[in-house]
């Protein structure tokens, strides 16, 4: 049984997010081998921005695994099998992922060459088992979800997420969140943003993502 819904939900910004994974993997590797010995600065800052990257991925998982599965098992049975593996990719991208964590926090205490080498080594492999999901998920399980799934409920899913968060620059991750979003999407989600939320973002938070990004990608402290 599907839920009573007059039209899809947008579910665009699932794709956006994604694709700051991609990205943020994909880039790891090359960006931790400009960190040369001694180079202390850099080595903190990418151990930093590549863990909020892999807490980032943690708390989607989770929020989808609490939020969004359970209502797709509920709504839609008949993709069982699907909804299945879907669980099965989870943990074994979780088992991957905590890898990749343990990894960016060595690098973090040692801020060694070796130990950035090996960070680079656990983003590649996680990006290996990562891509095929997040693939498998957008062609078969986000147009489910756009059918099945309320506005509101969508919307609770991103929310989730980021109220987890315990650091002190919330900017990042929402910030990689949103990276690849269409403007169009990105306007319109402004007026649905939590007060706080937007007002960090709209208020200084995009430009000292833009700022930290520059640096980040650039390869200049």
């Amino acid at each position: 049984m599907t839920a009573d819904i007059a039209h899809l939900t947008d579910v665009r910004d699932m794709y956006s997010v994604h694709d700051g994974f991609r990205r943020g993997l994909g880039d790891a590797p090359g960006q931790l081998a400009s960190v040369s010995d001694g180079d202390t600065e850099r080595a903190l800052r990418l151990a930093d921005y590549l863990g909020e990257l892999l807490w980032l991925l943690h708390v989607h998982h989770a929020s989808e695994d609490e939020l969004l599965y359970p209502l797709l098992a509920e709504r839609a049975p008949e993709h069982r099998e699907l909804l299945s593996r879907m669980d099965a990719q989870h943990v074994a991208v979780a088992s991957s992922l905590e890898a990749a964590r343990h990894a960016a926090k060595r690098f973090g205490a040692s801020e060694s060459v070796a130990d950035g080498r090996a960070l680079a080594a656990a983003c590649e492999s996680l990006l290996e088992t990562l891509s095929p999901h997040l693939s498998e998920e957008e062609e078969e399980v986000l147009p489910i979800a756009a059918r099945v799934i309320s506005p509101p409920e969508w919307g609770a899913l991103p929310a989730h997420a980021l109220s987890q968060y315990s650091g002190t620059r919330l900017w990042l991750p929402f910030g990689l969140a949103i990276e690849a979003m269409p403007a169009d999407l990105l306007e319109e989600m402004r007026t649905h943003l939590p007060p706080p939320i937007s007002e960090m973002w709209f208020g200084g938070g995009s430009d000292a993502f833009a700022a930290e990004m520059a640096v980040i990608r650039g390869g200049a402290a």
